[in-house]
């Protein structure tokens, strides 16, 4: 089920003043683990690619639903998708990654401008909710992961996004951090 949330439409970025007034304290970056067009609403923002291959950011997702302790009423609708961590946070997704291992990505590897457009329109909440782009508030969900005890690649595990490319050596925490830092350097590069 796809929501409007406060955002119009599906667009190249999203326009900061078009963003629903409410508290937002952290941003986490995701992939779909789908192909490049299928959109979940368990993010408030998926970036898929179209027929032509161009990146566009669309909302799916109530951002308001999330403007909140959603521990504290869980049977109201928000988006999940971060374990324990969906309180006055936001969930931006890349469409892609259906199938991949650290090693070999599969037919739906992280498009270099898919990755761009997320990094630009986590560098858009940021800027319209004041959060700041450190590993404390913007944060991959494998970072979130990692510190919370569930990274990996095993059932129940996640480890989105910890590489950007895929790599022969083992999946260690250190990556998960690393590609973080890459992403948030971004981040701010397209806050700037």
């Amino acid at each position: 089920m796809i929501h409007d949330g406060g955002f119009r439409g599906t667009t190249p970025g999203l326009p900061s003043e078009d963003l629903p007034r409410g508290v937002l304290r952290a941003v986490y970056l995701h992939w779909t683990a789908g192909d490049y067009a299928t959109l979940y609403d368990s993010y408030h923002v998926c970036i898929a690619l179209d027929d032509d291959g161009t990146p566009r950011a669309h909302v799916t997702n109530v951002l308001r639903a999330n403007m909140r302790d959603v521990r504290a009423q869980p049977h109201r609708p928000y988006a999940a998708h971060t374990a324990g961590r969906n309180s006055f946070a936001a969930g931006v997704a890349i469409c892609g990654m259906r199938d991949a291992t650290p090693v070999d990505f599969g037919r739906f590897p992280l498009p270099g401008a898919a990755v761009t457009l997320a990094c630009a329109t986590v560098a858009r909440l940021c800027a319209a909710y004041d959060i700041p782009v450190d590993a404390a508030h913007v944060l991959t969900h494998a970072e979130a992961a990692l510190a919370d005890g569930y990274f990996g690649c095993g059932d129940g595990e996640r480890w989105d996004i910890a590489r950007l490319e895929p790599d022969a050596r083992p999946l260690e925490p250190r990556d998960a951090i690393e590609t973080g830092e890459r992403l948030r350097a971004h981040v701010r590069a397209a806050r700037a």
